[in-house]
């Protein structure tokens, strides 16, 4: 049968064929972006079933249209579809990123994109639109013989739904087996072109739409409005006592997330080995919190970042830089450019990684010095190795101008921990060699070698001793499978009990003030959160909407996570479980003991939640005016 005689046909006219081509263009070009990203990403059968499912499905919602825009309907989904896969590879060459519908919230952000879009276009971006002339002949062909087409009637509707039903069917599959493969990914959305190439660009967009949509038909309200939220900061006892407050005002403030760092690491030889032994001797001559924990949640080091630098929780579902990152801020970074300072974020990865190419103005940084604008050198595992990373970071802080606040994420020692060993120094590890623990302690004695390196490069170049230095790990590295292991490597007779894994967990936080003017050890229960509050201070300058404290003027720890559990200096208290451990003994006790703490728990999470979700920062800034 010709073509011509396909579009006189009857059932659908020419309809089907239209429909037929649409699904092909647009499938063709999001495979193009998928190879675009990764030769062969496509080759999966089951994505590639998924990926041209779903392009049939949405080439089927112009059937459902009245007749006379049938045709229209057709070039809308092409043109829209194909702007969309443009969008991505414009994103995927400024922030090696793919976009998102969340990222339409970012404002003034996308207006540095706007201002580039010529630059980032390629003569190639022209064969994306080669199908669109064709389409628009075949549409007006069609157009004429709309009238003769009987209307959708609801069998012919039922027998679309039907089949966009069926297209959608490996889209599904292969969804539920990329969730059962990575739990957690696609809520988090943690490396959006990972998550593509895995199902399929297109896919990955259909899968921000219902999430986007899905959080829309739930609502985002926590049932704390404004008010409730301007009456508990001012209901927040006032501060007594301002110790130390302002003593490294005006210098620069250099601020150390190292890569799954733990520790109970520190202070312990393997082998007649020193595993950290610069940390060991910074934690020494410094402030050393040997109680802190961490308190991230689906977003690993994207929510350790979020906890120190805005000192919010984590968002209760997702994560808060791929959900929020067009929101308003307050942050360690906001607080330091209204001194004055100049504000940067220094990490050997994608920009587009956890988002943070769009997160960090969000946060105030005026600049983000990733994998494109390092030298990438030397590569262990994820990206950029430590020592590339902290020698040229240093040179890069060098040629600041002061002062500054500078953040700086490390790599390598990223799980797993079997990543390009042949680069990292061995240690004595007797039988714990090959072992995962034995392959971590590698990696963290790497990193603290590096790190060793650019704090002698600081004092070398005269920069020690004009900055206050933190550092504090992002989440453990550790898995409960590490258990038996890890109680053989600390000498005691298991890690099964609640307490001792808690405790084993901990990460370290150890802060350098210049010309070491403060040490000493604090042993109160401290979480990520409080590290804003205690830094600022030492800066003088003070995070007005940051739910931690200042550790430096606390007479009691108290540490809130994410799922409704909290720590103070005497107790673990797990509500979901009606349960309480005493942090000395290990003993269970009521959680009833602990009233209070629970309610202020609960209010923290549900307050922080409402500025998240509500974006409030700019009312409340308003209000403490």
């Amino acid at each position: 049968m010709t073509l011509q005689k396909i579009l006189k046909s009857r059932f659908f006219g020419g309809e089907l064929v239209l429909a037929g081509l649409t699904a092909l263009a647009v499938g063709w070009k999001f495979m193009t972006l998928n190879q675009t990203m990764m030769k062969g990403s496509a080759g999966d059968p089951l994505t590639l079933l998924a990926l041209t499912g779903t392009s049939l499905a949405l080439a089927c919602l112009p059937l459902f249209l009245p007749r006379r825009f049938r045709g229209a309907g057709f070039l809308f989904v092409d043109f829209w579809l194909t702007i969309l896969v443009w969008t991505d590879l414009l994103s995927l060459r400024y922030y090696s990123d793919l976009f998102s519908l969340r990222n339409l919230g970012l404002g003034t952000q996308l207006s540095a994109v706007a201002d580039s879009v010529m630059a980032l276009m390629e003569p190639k971006d022209a064969l994306l639109w080669l199908d669109f002339p064709v389409l628009v002949l075949l549409a007006l062909r069609l157009r004429k013989r709309l009238l003769e087409i009987p209307p959708l009637d609801w069998v012919r509707a039922g027998a679309v739904l039907a089949a966009g039903a069926l297209f959608l069917v490996p889209f599904g599959l292969r969804v539920e087996r990329f969730q059962k493969t990575c739990p957690g990914a696609l809520s988090s959305m943690w490396d959006r072109p990972a998550v593509a190439l895995s199902i399929g660009s297109l896919n990955y967009h259909l899968v921000d739409l219902l999430s986007l949509a899905s959080e829309r038909f739930r609502g985002k309200g926590t049932g704390v409005g404004l008010e409730e939220v301007v009456g508990w900061f001012q209901e927040r006892p006032a501060k007594a006592s301002h110790r130390y407050h302002g003593i490294a005002a005006g210098k620069n403030l250099i601020v150390l997330q190292v890569e799954a760092l733990q520790s109970f690491v520190l202070n312990r030889s393997i082998g007649g080995v020193e595993i950290t032994p610069n940390l060991n001797r910074l934690a020494r001559r410094g402030l050393d919190f040997t109680e802190t924990y961490h308190q991230t949640a689906m977003g690993n080091s994207a929510d350790a970042e979020f906890l120190v630098n805005t000192g919010l929780f984590p968002a209760s579902t997702g994560v808060a830089y791929t959900r929020y990152a067009g929101n308003e801020f307050n942050s360690i970074a906001s607080a330091l450019k209204a001194k004055g300072y100049a504000t940067l974020a220094l990490h050997g990865d994608r920009p587009g990684f956890w988002n943070r190419a769009r997160m960090y103005p969000s946060l105030s940084f005026d600049r983000f010095v990733s994998n494109r604008d390092f030298t990438v050198d030397s590569v262990i595992g994820l990206g950029l190795s430590d020592e590339s990373f902290f020698r040229q970071s240093l040179f890069i802080l060098k040629a600041q101008k002061t002062p500054f606040y500078a953040f700086l994420i490390t790599l390598s020692s990223h799980y797993p921990f079997n990543m390009d060993l042949d680069k990292i120094p061995d240690l004595p590890l007797g039988d714990l060699a090959g072992t995962e623990l034995g392959n971590y302690l590698r990696c963290i004695h790497y990193a603290d070698r590096q790190i060793g390196a650019f704090v002698a490069g600081l004092r070398r170049e005269g920069l020690l001793d004009e900055s206050v230095l933190a550092i504090y790990g992002d989440h453990p590295g550790l898995t409960v499978g590490d258990r038996p292991d890890l109680a053989r490597f600390l000498g005691v007779p298991d890690l099964s009990n609640p307490v001792a894994w808690k405790k084993a967990q901990k990460i370290p936080f150890i802060v350098r003030v210049p010309r070491e003017r403060l040490r000493g050890g604090f042993s109160l229960a401290t979480g990520q959160i409080d590290i804003g509050p205690t830094l600022g201070n030492l800066m003088g300058t003070d995070l007005q909407t940051a739910f931690g404290q200042d550790l430096l003027n606390a007479r009691h720890g108290f540490v809130v996570f994410r799922n409704g559990s909290f720590l103070d200096d005497e107790a673990w208290v797990l509500p979901e479980l009606d349960v309480a451990y005493n942090l000395r003994t290990g003993q269970t006790q009521t959680p009833s003991e602990q009233p209070d703490g629970l309610s202020r728990a609960r209010r923290k999470l549900s307050v922080s939640d409402a500025i998240l979700q509500g974006n409030l920062i700019p009312e409340l800034n308003a209000s403490f005016q």
